[in-house]
């Protein structure tokens, strides 16, 4: 079941719908338009790049911010994905040698031959980190250029660079190297869509407007229906009832994640599953989840916990409206401090003007515990 309902990438036929802004997606990296994908937590942002690069068949460099504890390792590990990828692109062991001395000999490139068929080329990082990596992905673009091949960077969980970058000085080099790209599209990503709104839409930062902003929905429910009435038909030779649909997409709201959970489990049984059946199934995913979902909830304060508890079950356009205070049972000022905290773990969103949790997991988890 885990290759129809995949808990972690939607790869290959796991992946459905999302045809147009994979349409969009692929059309924005084969004309250079740098992007920045914007949406909650497990909405599928990675499986959608993932798919598309696949689809199109893009070389690229993928680069985990979470991954990087200061510049000059964001420089080195961009360094070893610009030597991999130079090997990957290359068609011959002369051509990865041309390029290497031609395109990166400030980097004083060394290749080094393996087993039968594998190069490895390391290149030495500049003194000044910054500077080091726009030069090496100015170089990167222009090799792209010249063997007419189009390249793509993608930036994930890009919102971390602020961790590392507090001077702005490394996002001013990427979007020096992103502006003057020819062959290289960028792409950025990342699983806390407040902050990184803050990075490409706030005026005083180096990365402002330098990117397409995408934003991605939830799955429509017909493409759901569609999808699951297929896999229904192969496994149980009928499709799913109405009312089971109807307790699917209750309990996971139309999270791709949490219908590829439940639906994972379902499929496991070999009779086709009843209303009671999809509500036991997402209780025991739940209790399943409750460590990962109480860690969460530990790392709030009893305040930010009362609220966000509360707007599990009551979105709200008015947070600071004395009747919102009241039924919650906190203080204004002490929902104004609060709140913040909330939007920026993206525990609670705002859209289109009302505030609200959107993970239904947290819903359930507070009505059983």
């Amino acid at each position: 079941m885990s290759t129809i309902f995949p808990i972690g990438l939607a790869l290959g036929e796991a992946f459905y719908d999302r045809v147009q802004e994979r349409q969009t997606l692929q059309n924005h990296i084969q004309h250079g338009i740098h992007t920045v994908l914007i949406a909650p937590r497990r909405f599928g942002k990675t499986s959608l790049i993932k798919k598309v690069l696949d689809d199109t068949e893009t070389p690229h460099i993928w680069l985990d911010f979470m991954t990087l504890t200061s510049k000059t390792e964001a420089q080195a590990r961009f360094l070893v994905h610009i030597g991999d990828l130079i090997v990957t692109i290359a068609k011959t062991e002369k051509q990865v040698k041309q390029w290497a001395k031609k395109y990166f000999a400030l980097f004083k490139p060394e290749i080094s031959i393996g087993i039968p068929g594998f190069l490895k080329i390391t290149l030495k990082p500049e003194h000044i980190p910054h500077e080091g990596l726009a030069t090496a992905l100015l170089k990167l673009d222009q090799l792209a250029q010249d063997a007419g091949i189009r390249l793509a960077i993608i930036c994930d969980e890009f919102q971390e660079i602020m961790q590392i970058d507090q001077d702005a000085t490394l996002q001013a080099s990427i979007r020096h190297a992103a502006e003057r790209a020819q062959a290289i599209t960028y792409l950025f990503s990342g699983s806390k869509h407040q902050p990184l709104r803050r990075l490409f839409n706030g005026k005083q930062n180096p990365l402002y407007q330098l990117c397409e902003q995408m934003t991605l929905e939830r799955i429509a429910q017909a493409d759901y229906v569609s999808y699951l009435t297929v896999e229904a038909k192969k496994k149980w030779k009928h499709p799913l009832s109405d009312t089971v649909l109807a307790r699917i997409f209750f309990h996971t709201d139309y999270y791709p994640k949490y219908v590829n959970a439940l639906c994972a489990k379902l499929w496991f049984h070999t009779q086709a599953p009843t209303p009671e059946v999809v509500d036991a199934c997402w209780q025991s995913y739940i209790f399943a989840r409750k460590a990962d979902i109480a860690e969460e909830l530990n790392n709030l304060t009893l305040n930010q916990r009362k609220l966000f508890r509360y707007m599990t079950t009551h979105p709200t356009d008015t947070p600071f409206g004395h009747a919102f205070s009241s039924d919650v049972g906190l203080s204004v000022s002490t929902i104004q401090t609060a709140l913040p905290v909330l939007l920026e773990k993206d525990l609670v969103v705002a859209l289109e003007g009302s505030y609200r949790v959107l993970d239904p997991t947290f819903k359930y988890y507070f009505q059983i515990f």
